[in-house]
Protein backbone atom coordinates (compact mmCIF):
# COMPACT_ATOMS: atom_id res chain seq x y z
CA UNK A 1 0.00 0.00 0.00
CA UNK A 2 2.79 2.39 0.96
CA UNK A 3 4.68 1.58 -2.25
CA UNK A 4 1.61 2.19 -4.44
CA UNK A 5 1.02 5.53 -2.67
CA UNK A 6 4.63 6.49 -3.40
CA UNK A 7 4.18 5.60 -7.08
CA UNK A 8 1.00 7.69 -7.22
CA UNK A 9 2.73 10.68 -5.63
CA UNK A 10 5.60 10.46 -8.10
CA UNK A 11 3.21 10.15 -11.03
CA UNK A 12 1.29 13.22 -9.90
CA UNK A 13 4.50 15.23 -9.49
CA UNK A 14 5.78 14.02 -12.87
CA UNK A 15 2.67 15.61 -14.42
CA UNK A 16 4.38 18.96 -13.87
CA UNK A 17 7.02 17.90 -16.38
CA UNK A 18 4.94 15.85 -18.80
CA UNK A 19 2.25 18.50 -19.23
CA UNK A 20 4.54 21.38 -20.28
CA UNK A 21 6.50 19.11 -22.65
CA UNK A 22 3.30 18.10 -24.46
CA UNK A 23 2.09 21.73 -24.45
CA UNK A 24 5.31 23.11 -25.92
CA UNK A 25 5.57 20.39 -28.58
CA UNK A 26 1.95 20.72 -29.70
CA UNK A 27 0.90 24.35 -29.21
CA UNK A 28 4.27 26.01 -29.74
CA UNK A 29 5.34 23.87 -32.70
CA UNK A 30 3.12 21.12 -34.16
CA UNK A 31 -0.26 22.90 -34.29
CA UNK A 32 1.37 26.09 -35.58
CA UNK A 33 2.89 24.10 -38.45
CA UNK A 34 -0.52 22.59 -39.27
CA UNK A 35 -2.10 26.07 -39.59
CA UNK A 36 -1.36 27.41 -43.11
CA UNK A 37 -0.19 31.03 -43.03
CA UNK A 38 0.09 31.16 -39.24
CA UNK A 39 2.94 33.42 -38.08
CA UNK A 40 4.11 32.48 -34.54
CA UNK A 41 6.23 35.61 -34.25
CA UNK A 42 3.27 37.97 -34.55
CA UNK A 43 0.22 35.83 -33.72
CA UNK A 44 -0.74 34.60 -30.26
CA UNK A 45 -1.30 30.97 -29.33
CA UNK A 46 -4.98 31.75 -28.66
CA UNK A 47 -5.42 32.29 -32.38
CA UNK A 48 -4.62 28.60 -32.89
CA UNK A 49 -7.78 27.78 -30.98
CA UNK A 50 -10.23 30.41 -32.22
CA UNK A 51 -13.34 29.56 -34.23
CA UNK A 52 -11.76 30.15 -37.64
CA UNK A 53 -8.63 28.08 -36.97
CA UNK A 54 -8.26 24.77 -38.86
CA UNK A 55 -6.61 23.32 -35.74
CA UNK A 56 -9.03 24.72 -33.17
CA UNK A 57 -10.19 21.33 -31.83
CA UNK A 58 -6.65 19.99 -31.56
CA UNK A 59 -5.46 23.15 -29.84
CA UNK A 60 -8.34 23.53 -27.40
CA UNK A 61 -8.65 19.85 -26.43
CA UNK A 62 -5.10 18.48 -26.68
CA UNK A 63 -3.34 21.80 -26.11
CA UNK A 64 -5.02 23.99 -23.52
CA UNK A 65 -7.50 21.73 -21.71
CA UNK A 66 -5.24 18.68 -21.55
CA UNK A 67 -2.44 20.86 -20.21
CA UNK A 68 -4.82 22.20 -17.57
CA UNK A 69 -5.50 18.65 -16.38
CA UNK A 70 -1.77 17.95 -16.07
CA UNK A 71 -1.29 21.14 -14.02
CA UNK A 72 -4.15 20.14 -11.71
CA UNK A 73 -2.59 16.69 -11.20
CA UNK A 74 0.78 18.30 -10.47
CA UNK A 75 -0.81 20.68 -7.96
CA UNK A 76 -2.36 17.74 -6.13
CA UNK A 77 1.01 15.99 -6.10
CA UNK A 78 2.69 19.05 -4.57
CA UNK A 79 -0.06 19.27 -1.95
CA UNK A 80 0.40 15.61 -1.00
CA UNK A 81 4.19 15.77 -0.85
CA UNK A 82 5.77 15.37 2.59
CA UNK A 83 8.76 17.38 1.36
CA UNK A 84 6.65 20.54 1.22
CA UNK A 85 5.65 22.81 4.11
CA UNK A 86 2.66 25.06 4.69
CA UNK A 87 3.69 27.73 2.17
CA UNK A 88 4.28 25.04 -0.43
CA UNK A 89 0.82 23.61 0.13
CA UNK A 90 -0.67 27.09 -0.25
CA UNK A 91 1.37 27.41 -3.45
CA UNK A 92 -0.21 24.18 -4.69
CA UNK A 93 -3.64 25.86 -4.43
CA UNK A 94 -2.41 28.59 -6.80
CA UNK A 95 -1.06 25.88 -9.12
CA UNK A 96 -4.47 24.20 -8.98
CA UNK A 97 -6.24 27.47 -9.88
CA UNK A 98 -3.80 27.92 -12.78
CA UNK A 99 -4.72 24.46 -14.02
CA UNK A 100 -8.43 25.28 -13.86
CA UNK A 101 -7.85 28.48 -15.83
CA UNK A 102 -5.76 26.69 -18.45
CA UNK A 103 -8.45 24.05 -18.82
CA UNK A 104 -11.07 26.79 -19.31
CA UNK A 105 -8.93 28.44 -22.01
CA UNK A 106 -9.79 25.44 -24.15
CA UNK A 107 -13.48 25.74 -23.30
CA UNK A 108 -13.85 29.51 -23.75
CA UNK A 109 -12.31 29.79 -27.20
CA UNK A 110 -12.64 33.01 -29.19
CA UNK A 111 -15.57 33.15 -31.60
CA UNK A 112 -15.41 36.80 -32.55
CA UNK A 113 -13.73 39.97 -31.35
CA UNK A 114 -16.63 41.07 -29.13
CA UNK A 115 -18.33 37.82 -28.07
CA UNK A 116 -18.92 36.74 -24.47
CA UNK A 117 -16.77 33.66 -25.06
CA UNK A 118 -13.93 35.88 -26.21
CA UNK A 119 -14.21 38.01 -23.05
CA UNK A 120 -14.16 34.88 -20.87
CA UNK A 121 -11.21 33.54 -22.86
CA UNK A 122 -9.21 36.72 -22.24
CA UNK A 123 -9.97 36.57 -18.50
CA UNK A 124 -8.99 32.92 -17.98
CA UNK A 125 -5.92 33.28 -20.21
CA UNK A 126 -4.52 36.49 -18.71
CA UNK A 127 -5.18 35.75 -15.03
CA UNK A 128 -2.85 32.77 -15.19
CA UNK A 129 0.20 35.06 -15.18
CA UNK A 130 -0.20 36.58 -11.68
CA UNK A 131 -1.79 33.49 -10.11
CA UNK A 132 0.94 31.10 -11.22
CA UNK A 133 3.66 33.61 -10.30
CA UNK A 134 2.28 33.95 -6.76
CA UNK A 135 2.31 30.18 -6.45
CA UNK A 136 5.90 29.95 -7.66
CA UNK A 137 7.06 32.66 -5.25
CA UNK A 138 5.35 30.96 -2.30
CA UNK A 139 6.94 27.66 -3.30
CA UNK A 140 10.36 29.32 -3.57
CA UNK A 141 10.11 30.66 -0.03
CA UNK A 142 8.84 27.31 1.26
CA UNK A 143 11.82 25.32 -0.04
CA UNK A 144 14.41 27.97 0.91
CA UNK A 145 15.16 25.99 4.07
CA UNK A 146 14.95 22.53 2.49
CA UNK A 147 18.36 20.89 2.34
CA UNK A 148 17.86 19.32 -1.10
CA UNK A 149 15.51 21.86 -2.69
CA UNK A 150 16.73 25.25 -1.48
CA UNK A 151 18.82 25.73 -4.65
CA UNK A 152 15.49 26.27 -6.44
CA UNK A 153 14.82 29.55 -4.61
CA UNK A 154 17.46 31.73 -6.37
CA UNK A 155 16.27 30.29 -9.70
CA UNK A 156 12.53 30.69 -9.22
CA UNK A 157 12.47 34.25 -7.81
CA UNK A 158 14.37 36.10 -10.59
CA UNK A 159 12.62 34.08 -13.31
CA UNK A 160 9.30 34.93 -11.67
CA UNK A 161 10.13 38.64 -11.88
CA UNK A 162 11.14 38.27 -15.53
CA UNK A 163 7.80 36.55 -16.20
CA UNK A 164 5.85 39.45 -14.72
CA UNK A 165 7.84 41.98 -16.76
CA UNK A 166 7.25 40.05 -19.97
CA UNK A 167 3.57 39.63 -19.15
CA UNK A 168 3.24 43.36 -18.44
CA UNK A 169 4.72 44.31 -21.80
CA UNK A 170 2.61 41.74 -23.61
CA UNK A 171 -0.67 42.75 -21.94
CA UNK A 172 -0.27 46.53 -21.79
CA UNK A 173 1.87 47.55 -24.76
CA UNK A 174 -0.23 48.66 -27.73
CA UNK A 175 0.91 47.43 -31.18
CA UNK A 176 3.72 45.39 -29.63
CA UNK A 177 6.03 44.09 -32.41
CA UNK A 178 6.70 40.35 -32.42
CA UNK A 179 3.71 39.90 -30.11
CA UNK A 180 3.74 36.14 -30.54
CA UNK A 181 7.31 35.84 -29.29
CA UNK A 182 6.61 38.03 -26.24
CA UNK A 183 3.61 35.91 -25.31
CA UNK A 184 5.44 32.62 -25.76
CA UNK A 185 8.28 33.86 -23.55
CA UNK A 186 5.88 35.10 -20.85
CA UNK A 187 4.02 31.78 -20.85
CA UNK A 188 7.01 29.54 -21.39
CA UNK A 189 9.29 30.71 -18.56
CA UNK A 190 6.93 29.90 -15.64
CA UNK A 191 6.14 26.50 -17.12
CA UNK A 192 9.84 25.78 -17.54
CA UNK A 193 10.13 26.62 -13.82
CA UNK A 194 7.31 24.14 -13.18
CA UNK A 195 9.25 21.48 -15.07
CA UNK A 196 12.35 22.15 -12.96
CA UNK A 197 10.29 21.94 -9.76
CA UNK A 198 8.69 18.72 -10.96
CA UNK A 199 12.02 17.04 -11.72
CA UNK A 200 13.57 18.20 -8.43
CA UNK A 201 10.61 17.19 -6.29
CA UNK A 202 10.36 13.86 -8.07
CA UNK A 203 13.99 13.05 -7.20
CA UNK A 204 13.57 13.74 -3.47
CA UNK A 205 10.11 12.17 -3.17
CA UNK A 206 10.15 9.07 -0.97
Amino acid sequence: MKESKSHLDKLLIASGFIGPVIFFLTVYFLFALLYPGYDPTNQTISELGNASSPVKTLTNVFGFSLFGIFIILFAYGVFRSKEIGVLGKIASVFFFLTGILMYLVGIFYSKSEYSILTSLHIIVANYQFPILTIGLVLFAFDVSGHKKLRWLTPIILPLGIITLVLAYYFLFTHDLPNRGIWQRAAIGIPYIIMMIISISLYKVQK
